[in-house]
């Protein structure tokens, strides 16, 4: 597992591609002709070539359409789950924000907002306390895009953008790469290293609505895993605004139907609850990073699972959740992928 820091900008995509894939290989014990794949997500054509540096010879390649890093990640999957290749490298890209592919309108943001919140009796208050808790665990990152926590009342003083969407409610773009190595049991025994498993990784189309896409997605990785949420230690979730994030509690089924809420008023997902949610800062700390965040937040889960994040800690997490995609257009999907032990 490799990344770089989130930042605004200024460094080429082919290099932070190389640092990614360098780090993710040292990171598994692997060197770069035991690869046979490379599954590739970013805008820039430049990145795959910045990977394929790395690894330093050619291998099969895909580059995933939209440059959707959810997408990446269940195609590298795919392929070791199937047994077409023994080990893939994922590497998602994001340019700097003034090339980035066109953010999400926060009208369309904040309409999904309201929709939750007229479902659930959610309030602006709900948002605040999730934007704050978010901000919070992102201050222990330290590739974190923004490390000053905030409170719920800074959230509230922000500026108000669209009803019920302030200032502090919408994550903004960043630049980043992050890179993982998916492989089998063979090469995972002959590297040495006890790397967290995938037992489960569920892509769906959101295109006719993302909620009950989550909450199918759920269902059938809970049923390939072989788990239940009651079994899940934390989650990472991206939160492009924190009704989505309040959303996901219900249709991960952390939560009833409509009460997500009650778990914000109760602490239930801040780190030292009963299932921490984003403790990586999530999108809101981290940025926006549609290219490289599925990886972004399988690396965090993993690093949890290992006993190896710091202050941001969960104390002995087995299984974790990482859920990713766009919520929002006609070529929306939904990536739910389950790491245990």
């Amino acid at each position: 597992m490799g990344a770089t820091s989130l930042s605004r900008g200024g460094r080429d995509g082919r290099w932070l591609a190389y640092d990614a894939v360098t780090a993710a290989l040292a990171d598994a014990g692997l060197l770069g002709h035991e690869v046979d794949g490379l599954a590739v997500a970013s805008g820039e054509g430049a990145v795959a070539l910045g990977a394929l540096d790395a690894l330093g010879h050619p291998v099969r390649s895909t580059d995933c359409e939209g440059g959707h890093g959810a997408l990446a990640l269940h195609a590298a999957w795919t392929a070791v789950a199937s047994g077409g290749s023994d080990v893939v490298v994922c590497v998602g890209h994001d340019p700097s924000p003034a090339g980035a592919r066109s953010a999400i309108p926060v009208e369309a943001l904040a309409a999904s907002a309201r929709l939750y919140m007229g479902e659930s009796g959610a309030t602006e208050d709900h948002l605040a306390l999730v934007a704050a808790k978010n901000r919070a665990h992102g201050a222990a990152n330290p590739r974190a895009l923004l490390r000053r926590a905030v409170d719920a009342a800074t959230v509230m003083a922000s500026s108000p953008l669209c009803w019920p969407l302030r200032r502090l409610m919408v994550a903004a773009p960043a630049q980043a790469a992050a890179a993982v190595v998916l492989a089998g049991s063979e090469s995972g025994r002959r590297s040495g290293q006890r790397a967290p498993q995938l037992p489960a990784s569920v892509l769906l189309s959101a295109g006719n609505g993302w909620p009950p896409a989550v909450a199918r997605a759920a269902g059938l990785a809970y049923l390939k895993a072989a788990i239940g949420p009651e079994d899940v230690d934390l989650v990472e979730v991206e939160d492009p605004t924190p009704a989505a994030e309040i959303f996901a509690y219900e249709a991960l089924e952390l939560a009833p139907a409509q009460r997500g809420p009650e778990l914000v008023e109760a602490g239930f997902t801040e780190l030292g609850g009963v299932v921490p949610v984003n403790v990586s800062g999530g999108t809101l700390a981290q940025g926006r990073v549609p290219g490289s965040g599925a990886i972004l937040q399988l690396i965090e889960v993993a690093q949890q699972l290992r006993g190896r994040a710091g202050h941001r800690q969960v104390p002995g997490a087995r299984v974790g959740l990482a859920l990713s995609g766009d919520a929002i257009g006609p070529d929306a999907a939904t990536s739910l992928t389950v790491v245990g032990p």
